[in-house]
């Protein structure tokens, strides 16, 4: 079970991200950017700015998906990954497919995560070969 998930873009056939050497995920935009498309598709999110990272929160009500997520420029206007914590597999499927990525690790397990193989009712991820 993992808490955190990291979404991103990159070449096929790679592992999680944390077997990696070097940073081989592309960049998506500024973390404005990531943040405007995200907008777009959750407009009810409360944005926060904590030092180098933005934490987005909502949306709110009934029936609304629960979104927790981060965004951290690891250089400037540079935004390589989506972080979700507690995310489920539908949230996760809109905004890989919205942002065009194509990966998913749940990095605590050392996990790549196959989104479109469980659901929201699922108690934990399905895992994907690498």
């Amino acid at each position: 079970m993992s808490f955190n998930f990291y979404l991103y873009r990159a070449a096929a056939g790679l592992g999680p991200l944390n077997t990696w050497d070097r940073m081989q995920a592309e960049p998506l935009g500024s973390a404005l950017q990531v943040r405007e498309r995200i907008a777009a598709l959750y407009p009810q999110i409360t944005w926060t700015l904590r030092g180098q990272t933005w934490s987005g929160l909502g949306p709110r009500g009934a029936g609304a998906p629960y979104l927790d997520l981060m965004l951290r420029e690891e250089e400037p206007g540079v935004c390589h990954m989506v972080v979700l914590n507690k995310a489920a597999p539908s949230v996760m499927r809109r905004l890989l497919e919205a942002l065009d990525l194509n990966y998913v690790c749940a990095p605590e397990a050392g996990d790549l995560v196959d989104v479109y193989a469980y659901t929201d009712e699922d108690p934990c991820y399905a895992k994907k070969a690498w």
